[in-house]
């Protein structure tokens, strides 16, 4: 299996993930509402949000999570696995709370609200990078079981399942 069907397929499981995010955020903004007896938002709210976070996560799957995906793949390599995830992770948790504090900054979002987007940017992108780490090493691992397991031997061919 190549690199790149490994990472398309952490990319997809990353965007869903991150989709995921969305549902779990909506359901603790829905508990908020009812905790604190305020409006629930209405019966759209919910596919709507997860909707706008699979739509985000469309864009910052490939933006974000993949190239820092790769830059901590190609770090483990040489540095080792510890270090590949420190940079991977913290450079992604880096970008994107700097994506989000600017964004916040340039809508006139106070400071306080801007730094807030920036922490909760930060954490949001650790568990779809995870995602996508993982099944990416997964995919290699069971590629190589399965080619050492089909290899045949130098000079003989592979049965199909017949005993003599």
């Amino acid at each position: 299996m190549g690199t790149i069907v490994r990472h398309a397929a952490g990319a997809a499981v990353a965007w869903l993930v991150f989709t995921l995010e969305g549902l779990l955020g909506y359901l603790v903004l829905l508990g908020y509402a009812l905790v604190t007896d305020s409006d629930p938002g209405g019966p759209l709210a919910g596919p709507l949000v997860v909707l706008l976070a699979a739509l985000v996560g469309v864009i910052v799957v490939p933006l974000l999570v993949l190239p820092a995906a790769l830059v901590g793949d190609l770090t483990a390599r040489r540095r080792g696995r510890f270090l590949g995830a420190l940079v991977g992770g913290g450079g992604a948790m880096l970008l994107a709370a700097l994506c989000a504090v600017v964004v916040s900054l340039a809508t006139d979002v106070p400071a306080a609200g801007a730094l807030l987007a920036g922490l909760v940017a930060a954490l949001a992108v650790v568990p779809p990078l995870a995602a996508h780490a993982a099944t990416a090493r997964a995919a290699r691992t069971l590629a190589q079981r399965f080619r050492r397991s089909h290899a045949a031997p130098v000079g003989e061919t592979a049965s199909v399942g017949v005993s003599s």
